[in-house]
């Protein structure tokens, strides 16, 4: 049962990372997902990059929660596997992502954690990580026409 194993990452997760893992985001829309070895360098501000500089895999992903009321952005850490998939290859329906459907984090190993994410529509992602954080940012918007 996945709230079994879920409780058994609690020591591998901060308490805060733990309970958005065990909340999840269901229902929420996918704004963005990212992938490189640069998401972490400020080009507009920072100093001059080098070589070295692109030597870190990151995911960042942003999401609209159910109620359009918040702004997540996941931050994942020192990447060593990710997948997206869309359109997937047996869709259910939709020409879109569509909804956050279900989620899972399980433990690869003691330093990589798997996250993996079905969307309403059949896409997918899975990402396999050793960091993960998180920012919220309250939004004003309505899932409802108005």
């Amino acid at each position: 049962m996945y709230a079994e194993r879920l409780e058994k990452l609690r020591g591998r997760l901060n308490k805060r990372n733990w309970e958005f893992f065990r909340n999840g985001l269901h229902d929420s829309r996918l704004v963005s997902f990212s992938v490189g070895d640069g998401l972490h360098i400020d080009f507009e501000n920072g100093p001059p990059v080098n070589i070295t500089d692109f030597y870190k895999t990151s995911v960042r992903i942003k999401v609209l929660n159910a109620d359009f009321d918040f702004l997540y952005e996941l931050k994942y850490g020192k990447v060593s596997k990710c997948i997206f998939d869309f359109p997937s290859d047996e869709p259910l329906w939709g020409e879109n992502v569509d909804d956050w459907g279900y989620d899972e984090i399980s433990e690869l190993n003691e330093k990589i954690l798997r996250h993996e994410v079905l969307f309403s529509s059949g896409a997918t992602f899975l990402i396999d990580f050793e960091r993960f954080s998180y920012t919220r940012a309250a939004y004003k918007g309505s899932r409802h026409n108005r």
